[in-house]
């Protein structure tokens, strides 16, 4: 019978990315993935640090592969990730873990569970990305490429550069390989990442950027639809938007960080804009795509959020164009500039501002749903799955669409349609002909 392996992950996309890689590595060499909650022989937690509640569910998930290893000695218990990087002793003190493994190893893992005693390294003393291909994106219908690693941005309330070191960015011929690897085994739709997105090519000098690899990316034939994950406002460029207008296989979603609307608040976050920069920006992609669609994160509780400060985000929010919200309270992060700060605000009165920005954004997203089925909106996207004789895909505007098609199975198909009528969390829409 084959070893077993098992694996939790946590945190971000690029976290889910690089357990994928992780796994198919396992995969390739014979070994059979199953459940977290079933028996395996190895079980891998891929930690994550950006909130207390993060940090508390890698724990958990560690204390659970321990519990079966005291039953069972042979069980292997192998942790990385951006908690693990920043408190690794805190990982031993939880029991017999046989490896921690620092963050720009996770492409070594099967040979580092070879060696004895591995080395685990600041994680700052790494200047390359490590490069980790994939020939499958398990259980996803979508293909998402990690093609930067790390973050010089240093914002107050943030962990992440501490877990994840400098920015590091992935060759263009290793991007290319990865994405033909993918397109070989019919993968469309192509989600480009990172810990800092923008930040791709900074360390690669002058020629090569962020515009320079989408377009690479673009005249590959068989990549049908290009999504973006998260860009930092302050990293839209002039020529990033000259490629969105000219782009014929971007997917017009842009996920935007805002965290406050409070010019205030954004100084003592240290972040690089101000709320008009942003309103700026947005408007910047519209004038180029009019029907893009628009999610911002927003953080609230920030020491110092009086109730002025967040009333200026939530007039701001409301001022601006935007589809959903991803709404987290502050988490105090060790080592961090802003867990230093007083003024800290009642978790009771976060509640309440949560609940009011859940409100709108529940408004926003109705009204964007309204505005794509008023216009007959183009959609298109990689069919998921099929559910209550439904085929269900993400389109390209970041709406669920659903429809209905006899054909006995489309998962992984592009599917494009108009948008007929509002159905559950989306649009039903009406297949081209």
């Amino acid at each position: 019978m084959p070893l077993k392996v098992a694996a939790a992950t946590y945190g971000c996309k690029v976290n889910q990315y690089e357990t994928n890689c992780i796994l198919n590595d396992f995969r390739q060499h014979g070994f059979e993935i199953v459940n977290f909650d079933e028996y395996a022989d190895i079980y891998l937690i891929n930690t994550c640090t950006v909130t207390n509640r993060t940090d508390y569910k890698s724990r958990n998930s560690i204390r659970k592969a321990l519990n079966k290893k005291r039953k069972n000695r042979n069980i292997k218990v192998v942790v990385t990730g951006c908690y693990s990087q920043r408190h690794r002793e805190q990982i031993l003190n939880l029991g017999e873990v046989d490896y921690i493994i620092d963050n720009n190893s996770k492409n070594r893992v099967i040979d580092i569970l070879k060696d004895v005693n591995p080395e685990f390294r600041d994680i700052f003393s790494y200047h390359n990305f490590a490069e980790h291909a994939t020939s499958i994106m398990l259980e996803r219908s979508r293909a998402y490429v990690k093609v930067q690693d790390g973050c010089d941005y240093f914002c107050s309330y943030c962990a992440v550069p501490y877990g994840r070191g400098s920015s590091r960015s992935r060759s263009r011929d290793d991007v290319i390989r990865q994405i033909d690897l993918l397109a070989e085994q019919e993968y469309s739709e192509f989600v480009i990442g990172g810990v800092n997105l923008g930040l791709y090519g900074h360390d690669l000098g002058k020629e090569f950027g962020l515009v320079q690899l989408l377009q690479k990316i673009e005249k590959i034939d068989k990549v049908s639809l290009i999504r973006l994950s998260s860009l930092e406002p302050d990293l839209i460029t002039d020529e990033l938007l000259s490629w969105f207008k000219t782009s014929k296989k971007l997917a017009p979603h842009f996920h935007i960080p805002l965290q406050s609307g409070s010019a205030e608040i954004l100084k003592k976050m240290k972040r690089r804009y101000d709320p008009e920069y942003f309103r700026n920006t947005v408007q910047a992609i519209k004038n180029v795509l009019p029907d893009a669609a628009f999610g911002f994160d927003v953080i609230v509780g920030f020491p110092g959020e009086e109730e002025s400060c967040f009333q200026e985000t939530f007039d701001f929010l409301e001022s601006i164009p935007f589809s959903y919200l991803h709404i987290f309270p502050f988490s105090k992060r060790p080592g961090t500039s802003a867990a230093k700060m007083t003024n800290t605000i009642n978790g009771s009165i976060i509640r309440q501002r949560i609940d009011l920005l859940q409100q709108l954004n529940d408004q926003k997203k109705i009204a964007y749903l309204d505005y794509l089925l008023k216009n007959r909106q183009g959609l298109k996207g990689v069919v998921e799955k099929k559910t209550n004789d439904y085929w269900t895909a993400l389109s390209n505007h970041y709406v669920r669409i659903y429809f209905r098609d006899k054909r006995e199975n489309l998962v992984k198909k592009l599917i494009e349609g108009s948008a007929q009528q509002i159905y559950n969390d989306g649009l039903i829409v009406k297949l081209n002909d």
